[in-house]
């Protein structure tokens, strides 16, 4: 019997990668966008849930992700990040579906040799890493079977992220000041699409239960040492910038960021018995496929 998922969000790069996998993966999705409903008016949420109709499962794939504009705006993110999963995550348990939620390696402050695991206690830094820790407690408190999934560095060939960023640079720029100093556990969209969506069916299935879990392609590496890997990768389209390593307090910004707050995915991995891959692996692809399409550089955000 094919299983009906409603995925809050249409066009960012985390739906748009649920898009192109849970047909084949044997889904019927329906997509909820902004025009429907736009979580910072959370009335337009409310009138979207009254007419969801029936479906099985829910992922949350809208974020308020702008860390550093989340320090000027914390009311919005704390809508969007904590608001309105909590009123989703409701909804969802008064009908008994379970709703999968994806939060962020930014709820840890960073420490040396991170490895965060789902037991560490969260210490956020920032007012973006605070509001997804409110949206991770709402809807795990919401119901048994809710689960919120932290990943980290989420990045496709198509949206506007580090990856692209860096593509973007290619051909323009002789060097690029990249952070040396923050750690973390790039992962690909389809990394994240796929394992939620093979969460989704565990779930359902009865199989494994809801709860707190890491999902983030395996290892670790600095910013820099990411923007070295994309530009060996990416050296065949064109002159690829030299990587400048700098610390974090040379690249003053509004939000504090952890150091390393890498994750440890172990958890996840045991109980929907599946081997993450390793995020250069991912990177492979995902640069492979770009630099094989005809098309330029991707826009800078």
């Amino acid at each position: 019997m094919t299983r009906r998922l409603v995925v809050f969000g249409r066009t960012g790069q985390l739906a748009t990668a649920l898009a192109a996998h849970s047909e084949s993966a044997g889904w019927r999705t329906r997509f909820i966008d902004r025009t429907t409903c736009d979580f910072s008016k959370l009335d337009t949420l409310h009138e979207a849930l009254s007419s969801i109709g029936e479906f099985d499962i829910a992922i949350n794939a809208v974020a308020y992700n702008d860390v550093d504009e989340a320090e000027r705006d914390a009311g919005l993110a704390e809508r969007v990040n904590a608001e309105a999963p909590k009123l989703i995550a409701r909804h969802c348990a008064e009908r008994q579906r379970p709703f999968l939620h994806v939060s962020t390696d930014f709820v840890f402050p960073g420490r040396p040799g991170g490895q965060y695991d789902e037991g560490d206690t969260p210490a956020p830094l920032n007012a973006y890493g605070h509001t997804k820790r409110a949206g991770e407690r709402a809807v795990l408190e919401a119901w048994n079977k809710h689960a919120v999934f932290r990943t980290a560095w989420v990045y496709s060939a198509t949206h506007r992220n580090f990856l692209t960023a860096m593509l973007n640079q290619i051909g323009r720029r002789d060097t690029v000041q990249v952070v040396s100093d923050q750690i973390g556990s790039p992962t690909s969209t389809t990394t994240l699409a796929n394992g939620l969506l093979l969460a989704a069916n565990r779930i359902l299935s009865d199989t494994v239960p809801g709860g707190l879990y890491h999902l983030c392609d395996r290892g670790a590496v600095s910013r820099s040492g990411f923007a070295s890997e994309i530009y060996r990768l990416a050296a065949s389209r064109g002159a690829v910038p030299t990587v400048t390593p700098i610390s974090a307090a040379g690249w003053p910004s509004p939000a504090k960021r952890p150091g390393d707050a890498s994750l440890n995915c172990q958890h996840f991995e045991t109980a929907f018995n599946s081997t993450l891959p390793h995020w250069r692996d991912s990177l492979e692809c995902v640069v492979s496929s770009w630099r094989d399409a005809d098309i330029s550089a991707p826009a800078s955000p």
